[in-house]
């Protein structure tokens, strides 16, 4: 992109008449030309790979099944997320695990864990309705789900 001869800032070339920031009059150099980036690339010997969006009918299996893990956040590259979300599921199913197996009788066994985890799975099950019926989700590296 040019730059303007007085403030030096990048402008397009149809601000040839004037600078939008400076006001200088004809802010380009009369002998300005356009970089050719086929100069910098060699598509033929570069070892380019394309990248492959992850699909979202993939996401939205995974919050059904393994939702309340974080998978489906660690599918599309949101670590923090699924970070977030395994911590929330492991906080909820035990603490509220050791509360129904402390308060509740007939709850002393593994049942008492179950319950909470059964309820979380319950939920990112609803979660993934979200995912099936929008259109605009996108992954870590801001790429359209397919």
């Amino acid at each position: 992109m040019p730059k303007c001869r007085n403030c030096h800032r990048e402008i397009t070339n149809f601000d040839k008449d004037i600078c939008p920031y400076c006001g200088t009059p004809n802010p380009i150099e009369d002998g300005y030309k356009t970089q050719d980036m086929t100069q910098f690339v060699d598509p033929i010997t570069s070892d380019y790979k394309l990248y492959k969006s992850k699909s979202k009918k993939t996401m939205g299996l995974l919050m059904v099944f393994l939702g309340a893990f974080g998978v489906p956040y660690f599918y599309v590259g949101k670590m923090k997320n699924g970070i977030i979300s395994l911590l929330i599921t492991l906080i909820l199913v035990g603490g509220g695990g050791s509360i129904l197996f402390l308060l509740v009788p007939g709850l002393h066994n593994v049942l008492a864990y179950l319950m909470p985890l059964a309820v979380m799975m319950i939920v990112f099950a609803l979660f993934s309705l979200r995912i099936f019926h929008s259109d605009s989700l996108k992954d870590g590296n801001g790429e359209f789900l397919r």
